[in-house]
Formats: structure tokens, C-alpha cells, sequence
């Protein structure tokens, strides 16, 4: 699957949502466009949560036609364009945990990067992902938030956290922008079971005990896999369960 290596980048110092942004500029008839804001005030994440979106912060939308890519897969590559990207910018040693160096990054399903704040306290989340897809137009809307150099609310700073926060130095947003968007294009390019591949390896969830909420129900189990359908959930009576939607709450370890 092939997308526009160009995309035309819009730049606002404030605005309501990029993602709304986009979505209006996709019912307009525009496509491969970014969204970029340096402050948003009314942001959110999934499930209608609240983003907090502080100065400092690198807040865009990503707009793409629904024939340019695979909907099932989209998260996965934008995960994974995150991970890869700031990982260049982090190089801290954390130590080692048995015999391996931890991931400084991971992916906490479905759609949360975190990252290793110290070698003692465990992983924050540092992004977050929002899709949204509108099949009367034809579009797709990726919003993405990433906390670059933004202080981070008290609210929330028990759980989350910034690059400049553990760097202790600030970072060049653009650079980190332009580097996001090279490496999802790398992404668009992989196969689908080299996209899995990655994604596994960088996986937070995947063998760990999980709460899902639905809009129905709470489900509990060891999480067996993970796939472009969903995660497979092994709950306490042995049946595997494939779940496509649903807020994902890491019962084993409350760092993850």
C-alpha cells in the first residue's frame, strides 16, 4: 500500500482538535494532509477522554484516503512510527532486568506508547492515539500526541510523562515531526506480517493479565496474542476470546 511521501503540513498555534480539523477538511474533498498545532483546547483521546494539551507538546492529525491504506493496520503503523522515532531521541541506560536491557519504549494496546521513566518506577505513557474513520467521504483521521517538552498536569503525572522530563533537555518538534513521517512511510511499505512482527516485539500487553471494558461488559484474562482483529483473551474459565474494542486496564503490574 502505497501513500503520498508529500504530505502538505498546516501548522496553527491554537485550534479545538486537529483531528477536527482534519475531518473537516476531509469533507471538503482534501487528502494527505497534517494538522499540526502547538496548542490544543479540546483535545481528546479515546472514549471521549480529555487530552491534555499543554504548550510544548507536538499535537497532529494525520489525513488520509481510505483507499490509500489498510484501516485494520493503521494503528499498528503509527504505533510503531512513534516507537521508532523516539527512540532515537532517548538513550538513557535503565540497567538490566534478568539478563536483557528493558525497551525503553512500548506499546500498550490498543493504541498508548509508553515509556521507562527510571530503572525503580516502571513505564509512563508518553503518546496516545486517536483514529477516526468517515466512510461517507472516504477519509481517515489519525490525531497523535506526543509529550515533547510539555510540563505535565498533576492530575495525570503519576501516569504519565514527557521526553524532556526524562531527557532533562528539550527537543526540536519539527525534527521529530519530519523523522514521524519518514518512518510511516517505512511502515506503509512492510508486509502485514512484518508489521505484526514489530508490533509484538515492542508489545506491552501481550502475556499479561488484563481487564477489558466494553460498552457491554468487563472481561478478564491473560492476554494470548494480538492481531489486525483484536487481542486474544484467555479468561478464567479457559475460553479464548477475540476482542476488537475495548478500554485495556494491565491488572499484573500497574507500571505497565
Amino acid at each position: 500500500m502505497e501513500i503520498n511521501n508529500k504530505f502538505k503540513i498546516i501548522h496553527l498555534k491554537t485550534t479545538h482538535s486537529t483531528n477536527r480539523d482534519c475531518v473537516e477538511l476531509g469533507k471538503e474533498g482534501k487528502r494527505n494532509i497534517i494538522v499540526v498545532s502547538d496548542i490544543q483546547t479540546k483535545g481528546k483521546g479515546r472514549l471521549d477522554r480529555f487530552w491534555y494539551s499543554n504548550y510544548g507538546g507536538l499535537y497532529f492529525s494525520i489525513l488520509l484516503d481510505i483507499k490509500d491504506i489498510n484501516v485494520e493496520q493503521i494503528n499498528f503503523i503509527v504505533s510503531l512510527s512513534i516507537v521508532d522515532t523516539l527512540k532515537n531521541y532517548l538513550t538513557k541506560d535503565f540497567g538490566t532486568v534478568g539478563r536483557q536491557k528493558p525497551k525503553v519504549f512500548r506499546i500498550k494496546f490498543p493504541n498508548d506508547i509508553i515509556v521507562k521513566n527510571n530503572s525503580s518506577i516502571g513505564y509512563k505513557k508518553i503518546s496516545g492515539i486517536l483514529g477516526e474513520i468517515n466512510l461517507n467521504y472516504g477519509f481517515v483521521v489519525v490525531g497523535i500526541g506526543i509529550n515533547i517538552n510539555n510540563s505535565i498536569d498533576a492530575e495525570i503525572n503519576n501516569i504519565a510523562t514527557s521526553l524532556k522530563e526524562i531527557g532533562e533537555k528539550e527537543f526540536n518538534k519539527q525534527d521529530i515531526l519530519n523523522e514521524f513521517i519518514i518512518n510511516f512511510n517505512k511502515y506503509n511499505k512492510l508486509t502485514e506480517k512484518d508489521i505484526l512482527n514489530k508490533y509484538k516485539e515492542y508489545s506491552a500487553t501481550i502475556g499479561e493479565k488484563v481487564k477489558i471494558i466494553t460498552p457491554n461488559n468487563e472481561i478478564i484474562g491473560i492476554v494470548q496474542d494480538i492481531d489486525f482483529n483484536g487481542l486474544y483473551l484467555k479468561t478464567e474459565d479457559n475460553i479464548v476470546k477475540n476482542i476488537s474494542v475495548g478500554d485495556c486496564i494491565h491488572l499484573r503490574n500497574n507500571n505497565k
